[in-house]
């Protein structure tokens, strides 16, 4: 369960969330680099 947390919100948080805060836009590759992590850490679970 926590590895699916880490996997699923931690991670992906973690790659807009200083652009959040900072009251940037996001950059254009952080949806699919926030995708690329949790697939490649669900993957590494499996």
């Amino acid at each position: 369960r926590e590895r699916i947390a880490l996997a699923m919100i931690e991670v992906p948080l973690s790659v807009v969330r200083r652009h959040l805060r900072a009251g940037e836009a996001l950059p254009p590759y952080a949806e699919d680099l926030a995708e690329d992590s949790a697939a490649a850490l669900l993957d590494r679970f499996a």
